[in-house]
């Protein structure tokens, strides 16, 4: 049923096809079942998208703000079209609640921009919700790059939407990884064009989804004060940090599957698990919360240990550790503790299966740093 409102499916049987073949559904009902389906298991192992890049001009206001000023953009219940903006832009501010990363990339004079989110009264979406902003006459593929850099993470975890063919054409052929939106037509049927794409996937919401917009605006001032810094163990203590280790339980079992499914830059292996699993090796997983003086992270990393006493070694099954703490030195910490417990284990290798897949530099870079 959810299916068929969502994809506007009359009807979904075909009693022909169930006589023909015993396949009681239409083909086209087909094609978007196993579309949904595909975009559950696309979440379970990590390929789900993190970010929705925006264009601003008559894709989440109508006109061009630069000509028409931020006092007559149709955005708001005045007219048809201003109410199918506000409503999309509504439609936005829940896909950041539930932690996806708002951006904007706009061909703008950046403070014409920054003024129509300061005063006009119908803006749902507000600066606060938008962590990299790129409003300037540079071209999308170039401005998408550059807050892909900014946040640290990959293109291909991007979604990007714009009214203008030629716009996501150019991203298409330049950004083989983002995912490219057009929205084109009456702007009432741009919440449906976004959603039935479902490349977000939301089976659960834990805490740090919620925390993650502040995170990242975070990383960002960290990143530049750690560039201008001259002792850098110095300012990483004067940020307070605090490191808790815990044990698997039910509060955070859930965090920890999505850590192992979607973290790419800090990984051993293609090795994810299910709760099953956690629940019955509770007490091989380190789960680490980590927070400083401005946030509380929660759990930020989680490492999976086996003991095999016959060969004398300590197996990292696997290890994650999420890209909005990387260079606190945690990494650091962390392989420390693991050899401390080998030893009074008495337990003479630390062994691990490693797998370059291509993202994961960060971890090349540590493993290198470490011998």
């Amino acid at each position: 049923d959810y299916i068929s409102k969502k994809y506007d499916v009359s009807s979904s049987l075909d009693h022909r096809m169930y006589s023909l073949i015993k396949q009681p559904y239409k083909m086209e009902f087909v094609k978007f079942m196993a579309h949904e389906i595909s975009s559950h298991i696309f979440g379970k192992i990590g390929k789900s998208k993190k970010v929705l890049v925006v264009d601003l001009d008559n894709t989440i206001w109508g006109g061009i703000v630069g000509d028409i000023g931020w006092k007559k953009i149709k955005l708001g219940p005045d007219t048809i079209e201003g109410q199918s903006f506000f409503l999309f832009q509504k439609f936005i501010k829940k896909l950041i609640e539930n932690g996806i990363l708002l951006c904007v990339a706009s061909k703008n004079d950046s403070k014409i921009v920054y003024e129509t989110f300061k005063k006009n009264k119908h803006m749902v979406l507000k600066l606060s919700d938008i962590v990299a902003m790129e409003a300037n006459y540079q071209d999308k593929a170039t401005n998408i790059k550059n807050i892909s850099k900014k946040l640290n993470i990959g293109l291909d975890s991007f979604v990007f939407i714009d009214d203008s063919k030629v716009e996501c054409e150019l991203v298409k052929n330049k950004l083989k990884d983002v995912s490219v939106i057009n929205m084109d037509g009456d702007p009432y049927s741009f919440i449906n064009l976004l959603d039935r794409t479902s490349l977000f996937n939301f089976s659960k919401i834990t805490k740090e989804d919620k925390a993650r917009i502040k995170s990242y605006k975070f990383k960002q001032n960290f990143d530049n004060q750690l560039k201008k810094t001259k002792n850098i163990d110095n300012f990483l203590k004067s940020l307070k940090p605090k490191i808790n280790l815990k044990k698997i339980d039910k509060a955070n079992s859930e965090r920890v599957l999505q850590l192992f499914g979607k973290t790419n830059q800090f990984k051993f292996n293609k090795k994810i698990f299910n709760m099953r699993y956690l629940a019955q090796n509770r007490t091989d997983f380190i789960v680490v919360e980590f927070k400083d003086k401005f946030q509380n992270y929660g759990v930020m990393s989680s490492i999976s240990l086996k003991k095999i006493k016959r060969s004398k070694s300590l197996e990292i099954v696997n290890w994650v550790l999420s890209c909005r703490i990387f260079s606190r030195k945690i990494e650091n910490y962390l392989l420390k503790k693991i050899i401390k417990d080998a030893k009074l284990n008495n337990l003479e290798y630390l062994k691990f299966k490693f797998i370059n897949s291509g993202k994961n530099h960060y971890l090349i870079n540590f493993l290198d740093q470490v011998g």
